[in-house]
C-alpha cells in the first residue's frame, strides 16, 4: 500500500504541476469507435494522437484506441506491445514480444477480441487470443471499449478489443505502401529480414476497390533461461523425520522443488500475414465489402538444458526455513543429472472470412448484415509441441537457497559424505561428468495438445436515426447468432509406457559418444540476475531426433505421438438480440448525450469426447509409473443457460473543454471451453504420492459482473488533455480450480493401487511390472483439480491519463497510470485457499516523442507491478507469481522524401529479465533474459 500511495501521489504531482497535461488514449478508424466522427488521414504522431482525442471524447461510454501513424506503420513492432500503452491495458510476454492482454486487472480469457467487428479464432485451447499471431503492418487501428453496450458482442468482462484493417475506399485511387528491415537479436547473434507490402486502387469512378496487403517477418532469436517446474506441498511423509531440520521453521507446511533446470532455447519465429479486400458500391445507399485475413505464424524450438530431478522419498539431511521451504538438501538415490534436447514448437494457424452488405435503406434507417467464419489451428507436430529426449547420468546431487540471491545453486556431485559418482555408481572424477561415455538413455517423450477453433457468425444490425438533436435521436437494434466449436486432441507417446522404454539405471542403453557434445552457455550467462555466478555452464548436448531414431531402431519401437482417449470437442450455439436506445438534451444548459439499452442471450453447449478408465499404475523405474488405461468409452454431456444485460452510459459537456462521464453495465464472460469438459486426464504418476489428475465441468455457468464508471477529462488544447477515471467491477460466479482426493475402480471393479508404496519400490530392467505389485501397496490417492463456481470478487480502481503537446516545439510527452485493487488477493500462509484474482497489477507508461519536419522519434517507457498469474503450476497446484517488470522501447526515423523514410527501432534497451516465483519469493519458478533487438529499415508509400 505505501508503494501505490507513492505512485499516485507522485502521478497527482505531475498532473498538478502540467495544469494543461493530457494523456494516451491512442486511435483507431474513427468511424470504427463513432460513427459521427468524420475519418481523417494518418500523417504522423501528432494526427495520431488527434484522432485519439477526437474518439475518446466524442464516444460513448470509455473507449481509447491506438491508430497506425501511417500505412504500415503502428506505434510499437508488436500488436500487444500497442495496446499496453493504454491506460488499463497489461500484457504477458512469450520470448521477449507481447503476446496476451489483461484489462483492469482481468486476464486474457475476459476480454473478446474482434476483427473488423468479427469474433477471431484462437489457436489456444482457451478462450484467449495470441496477438502474437498478427503483424502490426497489417493493422489499421484498434479499439478498447473499457464499457459494455447492448449493441457490442458479449464475453468481455474486462473489455472488448476491436482491431481493423485497412479497406480500398479508405484511400481516393491507387495508393502503395511497403516496407523492408533488418531486425538483429542480440542474444543469438542473427539478423532477419522483416517485409511488407500494401496495394490499394479503386475503379469505375470509386464503385469497386481491391486491397491486398502482405506482411512476412522472420526471427531468431535465443532465450536464456533457468527454471524450476514447480512445487510440492507437503509430500515428505514418508521421508524418516531425523533427516528433516525444521527448527526454523514456524509452519505446518513444507514445500521442495519439484526440479531445477538451466537451459537455453533457440527460437525461428516466422510470421506471415494476408489481407484480401474487395468492395463494391453499385449505389450511394449500398456498399458490399467481401474480405479474407490469414496468419501462418511458426515458433520452431531447439532447447538444450541440464537440470536434476527430485522426488521426496529420496531426499536427505534437508533444512527447512520459516515458511517450511527446503533452502537445503541432498539426494542420495535414484537422481540422475539430466541433459535434455526439448521442443515446444508452436505452429498455428489462424484465418477469417467475410462478407458485409450496408444499405442506407431509407434517410433513416440503415441496415447491415454480416456473415463471417474463422478457423485457428494449432498442429499437435507429433508431440513436437512438447518433446523431451534425455539422457542421464546417475549421480548425487545437492540443492541450496541462498538467501539474497534469486538462483539456487545446484551441486551435481557433491553428495552428504562429498563422495563423487559416475554413471555405474562408482567413485569417479569431476571430469567425468562431461565424458559422453558416461551418459544413458533415459525417459523420451512426444506430447502435447493438437487444437482447432472454429466460429461461424451471422448478424442483422438496423439503425434508425431521428435527425434530432433532442430527444430520442437514435434507435440500434440486431440479433447474432454464433456458433463456436473447439476440438483439443491430447497426442503422447506415453499410452503403454514406451516413453520410459529405456529408464532402468545405471544399465541403461550407453549411447555413442559421437551424438553427444560439450554445449557452453557462455561464461555471462543471465549473469546480471544474482546467484548466477554458481550455474553450470556446460553440459552435454545432443540432437532429440537423433537420438529418438537411434532408440526406435535399436528397440524395435515407435516413440510416435498417438491420440489419447482423453480428447474432447466443445461446441458453444449463442442466439442475442438487442435494443439500445440514444437520447439528447441539456441538464442547466449543459449537452447531454445518453444511451440506454438491453442485450439478451441464450447459450447452448455440447461436450462429445472419449475417456478411457485407468486399469493399474506399474512400475517403470525409481521415479516413474505408468497409468495403464482400459477401452476408450464415448462421453457427451450437455448444458444451457440465458442472460439479460442492460447498460447505461450517460456524457455531460460542462463546458467545451470538460467532460464527465457515467456508466453502469452488467456483463459476462464464459467460461474457458477447455473448463467446460468433464473428460478426466491423468497428468502426473510419479512415486512419492505426486499423483494428479484434472476434469472439466460441463455445468459450469458464465462469470457476470455488474459495472460502474465514472471519469473527468479535461480537453484543452488540439491534442491535449488529462483525464481521471474510476471504474468498479463486482464479479459473481468465478470459476475456482478446487482440489480433492480422488480414486479409481478399474474394470475388474478393485480399486486402483500404487504399487511404490508396499514392500517393492523399484524393478530390475527386464522385470515384469506385475511382479512389484504386493499386498501392502495403499490405495492410489490422486489430486483431482476441477473447476467449479462460487466465488464473488470486487475490483475498483483509478486510471489516470496525460497528453501534452508542448506548442510548436514537436516535443510531446504521454503519459498514463492503473491503480487497482481487489478483495480477492491471494493470502500466500494459505495452502487451502482455492481462488484469488489473477492479472492483478499497478501500470504506469510513459512516453516521450519529438515530431518536426522530416526527423521523428519516439522512448517509451513501460512498467508493470508483481501480479498473480496463475493458482497452478506445471506439476502443481501452487501459484504462480511474475515479479515487476520495466521495459524501454525507442524508435526513430527520417524521411528522406515525401515518399522514402528511414527508420531504427530499439526493443528492450536495458536488457530486463522476466522473473517468476511462487507462494514465496524464494520459491524460483523462472529467469529468462530475452535480450535486446534493434532493427533499420525503409519505408516507402506512394
Amino acid at each position: 500500500m505505501y508503494k501505490k500511495k507513492q505512485l499516485s501521489s507522485a502521478i497527482l504531482s505531475v498532473l498538478a504541476a502540467m495544469t494543461g497535461a493530457g494523456a494516451q488514449a491512442q486511435s483507431d478508424d474513427a468511424s470504427q469507435a463513432n460513427n459521427t466522427i468524420e475519418e481523417v488521414a494518418v500523417t504522423g504522431i501528432r494526427a495520431s494522437l488527434q484522432r485519439a482525442v477526437d474518439v475518446k471524447r466524442d464516444g460513448s461510454g470509455v473507449v481509447d484506441a491506438i491508430s497506425a501513424e501511417d500505412i504500415g506503420k503502428f506505434p510499437d513492432t508488436n500488436v500487444a506491445e500497442s495496446l499496453q500503452r493504454i491506460t488499463g491495458v497489461s500484457i504477458d510476454r512469450s520470448g521477449g514480444e507481447g503476446q496476451l492482454i489483461t484489462v483492469r486487472g482481468f486476464g486474457p480469457q475476459f476480454n473478446t477480441v474482434l476483427i473488423n467487428g468479427r469474433q477471431i479464432a484462437t489457436e489456444n485451447q482457451g478462450r484467449e487470443f495470441s496477438f502474437d499471431t498478427l503483424a502490426s503492418e497489417m493493422v489499421k487501428g484498434i479499439a478498447v471499449h473499457k464499457t459494455s453496450t447492448a449493441s457490442h458482442q458479449s464475453g468481455g468482462v474486462g473489455a472488448t478489443v476491436n482491431v481493423t484493417t485497412a479497406r480500398p475506399f479508405d484511400f481516393n485511387g491507387l495508393k502503395v505502401a511497403g516496407s523492408a528491415k533488418s531486425l538483429y537479436d542480440e542474444n543469438s547473434g542473427e539478423s532477419s529480414p522483416q517485409v511488407s507490402g500494401l496495394v490499394s486502387n479503386t475503379f469505375a469512378d470509386g464503385k469497386f476497390g481491391v486491397l491486398l496487403s502482405l506482411s512476412h517477418q522472420e526471427r531468431s532469436t535465443r532465450l536464456n533461461q533457468a527454471q524450476t517446474d514447480g512445487w510440492l506441498t507437503n509430500v515428505l511423509g514418508n521421508v524418516d523425520p531425523s533427516e528433516i531440520d525444521a527448527s526454523a521453521s514456524r509452519s505446518q507446511n513444507t514445500f521442495i522443488p519439484q526440479n531445477f533446470d538451466t537451459k537455453v532455447t533457440f527460437e525461428e519465429r516466422t510470421r506471415t500475414n494476408g489481407n484480401l479486400v474487395l468492395q463494391f458500391a453499385p449505389t450511394d445507399e449500398l456498399q458490399v465489402t467481401v474480405d479474407g485475413i490469414y496468419s501462418d505464424f511458426d515458433i520452431e524450438t531447439d532447447a538444450t538444458s541440464f537440470g536434476h530431478w527430485f522426488t521426496a522419498d529420496n531426499l536427505e539431511n534437508i533444512v527447512l526455513d520459516e515458511n517450511g521451504t527446503a533452502i537445503d538438501m541432498f539426494q542420495e538415490v535414484g537422481h540422475a543429472t539430466d541433459f535434455h534436447a526439448k521442443k515446444f514448437d508452436r505452429l498455428t494457424e489462424t484465418s477469417q472470412f467475410g462478407v458485409n452488405v450496408d444499405w442506407a435503406a431509407s434517410e433513416n434507417l440503415n441496415l447491415r448484415f454480416d456473415a463471417s467464419s474463422s478457423r485457428a489451428e494449432r498442429a499437435g507436430n507429433n508431440g513436437g509441441e512438447n518433446q523431451l529426449s534425455l539422457i542421464g547420468y546417475l549421480n548425487r546431487s545437492r540443492l541450496q537457497l541462498i538467501d539474497g540471491q534469486i538462483l539456487p545453486y545446484s551441486s551435481e556431485f557433491q553428495s552428504a559424505d562429498s563422495t563423487i559418482y559416475n554413471a555405474d555408481g562408482v567413485q569417479a572424477g569431476v571430469a567425468d561428468y562431461l565424458d559422453p561415455s558416461n551418459g544413458r538413455a533415459h525417459v523420451m517423450l512426444r506430447r502435447g495438445w493438437a487444437t482447432e477453433d472454429r466460429v461461424n457468425q451471422f448478424r442483422f444490425d438496423g439503425t434508425w436515426d431521428e435527425g434530432s438533436s433532442s430527444g430520442l435521436t437514435m434507435a440500434k437494434f440486431g440479433v447474432l447468432y454464433s456458433q463456436q466449436t473447439k476440438e483439443n486432441v491430447r497426442l503422447t507417446d506415453e499410452a503403454n509406457g514406451v516413453h520410459c522404454t529405456f529408464c532402468g539405471y545405471p544399465e541403461g542403453i550407453d549411447i555413442p559418444d559421437e551424438y553427444m557434445t560439450v554445449f557452453d552457455a557462455g561464461s555471462d550467462f543471465l549473469g546480471d540476475i544474482s546467484g548466477s555466478e554458481n550455474l553450470t555452464t556446460q553440459w552435454l548436448g545432443h540432437d532429440g531426433e537423433q537420438l529418438f531414431a537411434y532408440l526406435e531402431d535399436i528397440a524395435g519401437i515407435s516413440y510416435d505421438a498417438v491420440r489419447r482417449n482423453n480428447s474432447y470437442e466443445v461446441e458453444e450455439n449463442i442466439l442475442a438480440g438487442y435494443l439500445e436506445l440514444e437520447f439528447a438534451g441539456e441538464l442547466a444548459s449543459m449537452p447531454l448525450t445518453a444511451h440506454t439499452g438491453v442485450r439478451v442471450e441464450s447459450t447452448d453447449v455440447t461436450v462429445e469426447g472419449t475417456e478411457s478408465p485407468l486399469e493399474r499404475l506399474d512400475i517403470l523405474d525409481l521415479t516413474e509409473l505408468q497409468a495403464v488405461m482400459g477401452e476408450a468409452e464415448s462421453l457427451s454431456a450437455d448444458s444451457s443457460y440465458n442472460a439479460v444485460l442492460p447498460n447505461m452510459d450517460v456524457k455531460l459537456d460542462i463546458t467545451d473543454e470538460l467532460v464527465v462521464r457515467f456508466a453502469a453495465s452488467r456483463s459476462l464472460t464464459r467460461p474457458t471451453l477447455d473448463q467446460l469438459s468433464p473428460v478426466t486426464v491423468i497428468n502426473t504418476t510419479r512415486q512419492g504420492g505426486n499423483l494428479r489428475s484434472s476434469s472439466g465441468n460441463q455445468a459450469l455457468e458464465p462469470f457476470a459482473s455488474d459495472n460502474l464508471d465514472l471519469s473527468l477529462e479535461y480537453y484543452y488544447g488540439d491534442s491535449s488533455y488529462v483525464s481521471v477515471g474510476y471504474f468498479r467491477k463486482d464479479v459473481e460466479n468465478f470459476i475456482i480450480s478446487s482440489t480433492e482426493g480422488q480414486t479409481f475402480t478399474n474394470s475388474a471393479g478393485e480399486l486402483v493401487t500404487d504399487p511404490s508404496t508396499g514392500d517393492i519400490t523399484g524393478i530390475a530392467p527386464g522385470e515384469d511390472p506385475q511382479n512389484a505389485v504386493d499386498a501392502n501397496d495403499g490405495v492410489a490417492m490422486f489430486t483431482l483439480t476441477k473447476p467449479s463456481n462460487g466465488e464473488s470478487a470486487a475490483v475498483d480502481g483509478l486510471e489516470l491519463a496525460i497528453q501534452h503537446s508542448f506548442a510548436d516545439t514537436g516535443f510531446g510527452v504521454i503519459a498514463n497510470a492503473t491503480l487497482v485493487n481487489s478483495d480477492a488477493e491471494l493470502d500466500v500462509d494459505d495452502v487451502t485457499q482455492t481462488f484469488a484474482l489473477t492479472g492483478l497489477s499497478d501500470s504506469v507508461n510513459l512516453v516521450g516523442y519529438y515530431e518536426n519536419g522530416p526527423f521523428q522519434a519516439r522512448l517509451a517507457w513501460n512498467w508493470r507491478d508483481e501480479f498473480l498469474q496463475s493458482l497452478v503450476q506445471n506439476v502443481s497446484g501452487e501459484p504462480t507469481f511474475v515479479d515487476e517488470y520495466q521495459q524501454w522501447d525507442l524508435s526513430a526515423s527520417y524521411d528522406v522524401s515525401d515518399s522514402i523514410t528511414v527508420f531504427f527501432e530499439g526493443l528492450n534497451l536495458t536488457e530486463e529479465t522476466l522473473l517468476k516465483h511462487g507462494r514465496y519469493s524464494n520459491h524460483f519458478l523462472l529467469a529468462e533474459d530475452s535480450g535486446r533487438r534493434f532493427a533499420l529499415g525503409l519505408r516507402a508509400t506512394f
